[in-house]
């Protein structure tokens, strides 16, 4: 009798989380926009959307597994400007750079100012949310060094890296993000470091009585952070065409909405990127959405809030009754 009960157990934690909300939230926008604009569901049209969320998508696949852990990045927006403008500035005439320097050049500097925010957060002990809004100020400062350049980008390949569609309808870009997203998905279910940052993040008191090495494996998140954010800045300077300070400003609260609305827990200890995924999908709808009709750009902010407080009330609730019934 308990093979019945373990085949159904998968779905059964499925249906607990707020996925299933989400798809469904998805649907009726779907649906309230397509009888809205005639040309919401065009071909073209969803081809833009999974085209646009590429930036944020890659941001989203670092912090993550930050918050999983019971961390917090507050600095993912400002590392990807940086990243983009110095990468911007490398590629000009004077400079030359080869295009896998540039690739190097970028994830070193990504992956430093992650390690420099996971150690400052474990050696030192200050808050993540205070640490990373400082490192997010800096970093965003050190941007503006070369706010008169404005660089353009004339490298054919760091163009093409998210601009180019599978048969002209797939984006490159959705291929990054959906390879990034299972890639993690696999080592946070089948590798003894994706378990350790569950269990970090559910308890990290427990955690380190169980011997596990929290602080390296704390670090190694924002590292991993870091590691996109630059990735991240690579995408925007491809998109955008040319590298300037003000990249990336704000991101940071658009990935963290996405994130808790896919059902990352803010403190730690629960999330998949399958929730995560959707989450992306919806927002990125939503924004398209108002903007076929018109909305005024203060109300998309207004509807994004509080389907980030009815997805969030909903989760809770459903805990609650979960609890009542032990």
């Amino acid at each position: 009798m308990a093979k019945p009960e373990k085949k159904y157990s998968g779905v059964k934690n499925f249906l607990r989380t707020p996925t299933p909300t989400l798809i469904g939230i998805y649907i009726l926008m779907v649906i309230i926009f397509t009888f809205a604009n005639e040309n919401f569901l065009s071909i073209q049209n969803f081809r833009g959307i999974f085209n646009n969320f590429a930036v944020f998508g890659v941001l989203a696949s670092g912090i993550t597994v930050v918050m999983i852990a019971g961390g917090f990045d507050l600095s993912i927006g400002s590392i990807a400007g940086l990243v983009g403008i110095f990468s911007a500035v490398l590629m000009m005439d004077r400079f030359g750079v080869p295009t896998p320097l540039i690739f190097v050049i970028s994830i070193v500097i990504g992956c430093t100012l992650g390690l420099i925010n996971g150690l400052i957060i474990t050696k030192i002990g200050i808050n993540p949310i205070i640490t990373t809004l400082g490192t997010l100020a800096i970093i965003r400062g050190v941007c503006y060094f070369w706010a008169n350049l404005n660089p353009r980008i004339y490298n054919v390949f760091i163009q093409n890296l998210g601009r180019k569609f599978i048969l002209n309808a797939v984006p490159y870009t959705t291929i990054y993000i959906a390879v990034f997203f299972i890639l993690l998905s696999l080592i946070l279910k089948f590798t003894r470091f994706g378990r350790d940052l569950y269990t970090i993040g559910g308890n990290e008191i427990l955690a380190r009585l169980a011997g596990i090495r929290v602080d390296r494996i704390k670090t190694i998140t924002y590292i991993i952070s870091g590691f996109f954010s630059a990735m991240a800045g690579l995408l925007l300077i491809s998109q955008l065409g040319s590298g300037r300070p003000e990249y990336g400003t704000g991101a940071e609260l658009e990935v963290l909405t996405i994130v808790v609305l896919g059902g990352v827990v803010v403190g730690g200890g629960k999330g998949n990127y399958l929730g995560v995924f959707v989450a992306l999908v919806i927002i990125q709808t939503i924004s398209n959405g108002m903007v076929m009709m018109d909305v005024p750009i203060f109300l998309r902010q207004v509807v994004k809030g509080a389907l980030l407080v009815l997805v969030i009330s909903i989760d809770a609730l459903r805990n609650r009754r979960n609890l009542q019934l032990y």
